[in-house]
């Protein structure tokens, strides 16, 4: 290209790219959201809604996943589109409320699952991973008993590296804490905490590097405020991430009248590689929600080049205390789709079944227009809550009942990919051996140890006395469920903590539930700690073996911490080294 013809060019290149934004607005109002019923299951004759989706996603038009639920008619597990129709691609690793989808490449990605069938032990989740038309990989993850740190957010930037993250955790010893996340380098998954203890909402690959969207608290319904190693004078709802460096994003959303600093919080990420959006709305988390979700209208972010850009998202059939649960940027228009949400009963977005799905198109100048995808007077459909668009001229949504909607889009015929033929119906069971510890591995290379010298061989000595067995190990981190609500209660105000124990002797044996506040609960001024126990158990007589014990604890008053008081019923008995490697070779 010439010097001369340059600014030609230049000219050029901005009249399409006006022409495409006109393109996209104008296709925005003239396309419809239409119903597409998925197949008809095995052995029935209507097509069946496959339960709550956890995660919509693509990696191209003819290339796309959601998880689903399941019901008594479906599987529960994975549906795939091939670009002609969706069939059920696995009845494994893809359930659950909190599942999630990353694509580390056309035929290989992960999910964030439930565990294995019959897995031992209270877990947090588990990730599979994908590859070539079967599962290669089953990781259960555990976190410290303080919490139960829940993986909800995925994402890859490459097959070996991709990133799983959650609330705050903390191990047992308290020498690691923050937002926890999972890392895959390509050989193993290693535990990493953010400084920022702020839970994380969603992960998205950007222009080769990660952001990370979070909420104001350390967790859904939690109201302390986080842990922060370093001190912010707003909440930074938006972080990014430089191998396992974070960084905060200087983007603060636009005050509001009657909204404190700490009233919103961001519930999702999308990027179509030039242009990056973060949504949500009114905090549900940290002290400013401690009466209920904080009202303000939905919130839209828009990242353009270096610097984000706070839309002043509104339009007609928005109101105070909705919020944007998912987006997906439509690509190459600077605009994009959101999810609409009435989070104050349902922060989570896990329910919604009774609701009708509502969406929004976001024009490029924040200005937001909302379709209703079902009738009032039609049957309940759920809300949406999943929403992707592979291309600027199609795009998809999951309802919570697991309807499915499209907007615009053509049949591309099937992609014939073998990865994504067939139906996976077996997993690797990860309480075999894939197991995730939340420590550093051990250095045993031994590239810096002395030389190891032969000493002359001593004459066996007496049998010694072997130290006792402790009374308690293999403490499982504390299984968070929710109790039914009383009349008049509100949901999600109370849960029962149950937390699982192994016993070597007859004992008697309490948990406590405690909650240190205070200005020095982390800082220097620790003589200004004060720690009050929430919950308890009485003494309980227990025999060895596998024990649990479970406390109920509401959310205002949420425990930092748990412990148990240990009473000894049985002297320990001594024995010697090598009657133990007898009993142990039997």
């Amino acid at each position: 290209m010439s010097l001369r013809s340059a600014p030609a060019t230049r000219a050029v290149a901005v009249l399409l790219a006006s022409l495409q934004l006109l393109v996209a607005s104008a296709s925005a109002g003239a396309a419809e959201w239409r119903p597409f019923p998925l197949p008809v299951p095995p052995g029935g004759q209507f097509s069946t809604p496959p339960g709550f989706p956890g995660d919509l996603s693509f990696w191209a038009p003819d290339r796309g996943l959601m998880t689903v639920g399941g019901n008594s008619s479906v599987p529960r597990g994975l549906y795939s589109w091939d670009g002609s129709s969706w069939h059920q691609l696995a009845t494994v690793c893809g359930s659950g409320a909190g599942a999630r989808i990353a694509w580390a490449g056309p035929a290989e990605f992960w999910t964030i699952a439930e565990p294995s069938p019959g897995h031992d032990g209270v877990h947090s989740g588990a990730l599979c991973r994908f590859k070539d038309g079967a599962v290669i990989g089953s990781y259960a993850t555990v976190n410290a008993p303080e919490y139960t740190s829940t993986v909800r957010a995925a994402a890859c930037r490459a097959p070996d590296d991709c990133w799983f993250a959650g609330g705050f955790a903390e191990t047992v010893d308290g020498a690691r804490s923050g937002s926890f996340h999972l890392h895959w380098n390509g050989a193993e998954l290693r535990a990493v905490y953010g400084p920022q203890g702020r839970a994380v909402t969603d992960l998205q690959a950007h222009r080769g590097r990660l952001i990370e969207s979070v909420l104001v608290g350390p967790g859904f319904g939690i109201f302390d405020g986080p842990v922060l190693r370093a001190p912010e004078a707003a909440p930074a709802l938006i972080h990014w991430a430089d191998g396992e460096v974070f960084s905060n994003d200087a983007w603060l959303p636009r005050p509001q009248p009657g909204v404190p600093a700490d009233g919103s919080e961001l519930r999702a990420l999308d990027s179509d590689g030039a242009t990056a959006w973060a949504v949500g709305g009114g905090a549900y988390s940290g002290p400013a929600a401690r009466a209920g979700a904080v009202a303000r209208q939905p919130l839209a972010a828009r990242l353009d080049g270096d610097g984000w850009t706070d839309l002043d998202a509104r339009g007609a059939g928005l109101a105070e205390g909705e919020a944007f649960g998912d987006v997906a940027a439509l690509p190459g228009t600077r605009t994009a789709w959101v999810t609409v949400r009435d989070v104050r009963d349902s922060p989570t977005g896990e329910s919604g079944e009774g609701e009708q799905p509502r969406v929004a198109f976001v024009d490029a100048d924040g200005s937001v227009t909302v379709h209703q995808l079902a009738g009032d007077a039609e049957p309940r459909r759920g809300a949406a809550v999943r929403i992707d668009c592979p291309a600027a001229d199609d795009c998809w949504v999951a309802t919570a009942r697991g309807y499915v909607y499209r907007w615009g889009g053509r049949d591309y015929g099937p992609n014939g990919d073998p990865a994504f033929q067939g139906t996976i119906t077996e997993r690797p069971n990860e309480n075999a051996s894939q197991f995730v510890p939340d420590t550093p591995p051990v250095d045993d290379s031994r590239l810096f140890a002395p030389p190891v010298e032969a000493l002359p061989e001593e004459p066996p000595a007496a049998p010694a006395c072997r130290r006792p067995a402790r009374l308690m190990t293999a403490v499982r981190a504390p299984k968070r469920t929710p109790v039914p609500p009383r009349r008049g209660e509100r949901r999600g105000v109370r849960f029962r903590l149950v937390v699982s124990f192994r016993l070597a002797r007859r004992a008697r044996v309490a948990l406590v539930a405690e909650r240190t506040t205070g200005a020095g609960a982390r800082g220097a001024a620790r003589a200004r700690r004060v720690t009050r126990v929430v919950a308890r158990t009485r003494l309980t007589t227990l025999r060895a073996g596998r024990r649990s014990l479970a406390v109920t604890v509401r959310t205002e008053r949420w425990p930092n911490r748990l412990r148990f008081v240990l009473r000894e019923l049985e002297r320990p008995r001594c024995v010697s080294a090598s009657a133990a490697q007898t009993a142990a070779s039997r």
